[in-house]
């Protein structure tokens, strides 16, 4: 008996350290939709009166929930149609001239030459 009950606690505590660890995950988004959802109860009720809100919010939730629930079942709309040879239309794009400098070369330059300044330092 006493390996069962030392079991069953390995298994207890093993599964509240993997709760603790989701918990600590989704807790920042459990508070960030709570806050939403009460910004948006106190902006309905100042705008539409407390008993209209819960009317205007089940509308406009309800077609928010339609239009998220479509975005997430649609499909790409090419996938059904036959592939297609495609060509690309490549542009030549001139080649650097001498004297050419961007930021990343006059960036390196500073960090050199910054360098080279301390170790004479």
């Amino acid at each position: 008996m006493d390996i069962l009950s030392w079991l069953l606690w390995l298994v207890l505590s093993a599964l509240g350290i993997i709760w603790t660890v989701v918990w600590f995950l989704i807790s920042g988004w459990v508070s960030t939709l709570l806050q939403i959802a009460i910004l948006v109860i106190v902006i309905y009720s100042l705008k539409y009166g407390w008993q209209r809100a819960p009317h205007e919010i089940w509308k406009r939730s309800s077609s928010f929930g339609r239009f998220f629930w479509n975005w997430v079942r649609a499909r790409d709309p090419n996938s059904d149609r036959p592939a297609v040879e495609t060509r690309e239309v490549i542009r030549v794009v001139r080649g650097r001239d001498f004297g050419d400098v961007n930021a990343s070369t006059l960036l390196t330059v500073a960090m050199l030459g910054g360098l080279i300044v301390l170790g004479l330092m």
